[in-house]
């Protein structure tokens, strides 16, 4: 159900309607299939539901997959490698956070490290052979 991108919209527009967990997830989502507009804008949903129920571990976990959203969907530009720093470092201070990939179960914050580390290898690796795939490599 949180795949739906009819639900993704009505989300990211009356965000109030849905709680910060389920707005966290349908970003996810949102992600995983490459709207990251819409991811960002689900994200900033779930962000001010997590803020106002207090939540602060969720909302570091939020914002740091938010960077990642960022940093895959590539605009970035020249402070890739200070986005990437970011992400590294937010990810050392969790335990625990959400996969990236459905159905975004918890895991151990350094499996995800792990994995973001070889995505964002192939990642330089696309753009150095040609500087404008940088916007379309994931």
């Amino acid at each position: 159900m949180l795949d739906s991108k009819a639900l993704w919209i009505v989300a990211s527009r009356l965000p109030s309607l849905f709680g910060g967990s389920r707005l966290h997830r349908m970003a996810l989502a949102a992600n995983h299939a490459e709207a990251f507009g819409l991811a960002e804008r689900l994200f900033e949903g779930a962000a001010a539901s997590y803020c106002e129920d207090l939540e602060v571990e969720a909302l570091a976990r939020l914002r740091t997959q938010q960077w990642i959203t960022r940093h895959r969907a590539g605009p970035c530009g020249s402070r890739s490698d200070a986005v990437a720093l970011v992400i590294e470092r937010q990810l050392e201070r969790l335990s625990t956070i959400e996969s990236m990939t459905p159905p975004f179960e918890n895991v151990p914050a350094h499996r995800l490290r792990a994995s973001w580390a070889r995505t964002n290898t192939r990642r330089k690796r696309h753009s150095k052979d040609d500087p404008d795939k940088l916007e379309t490599a994931a």
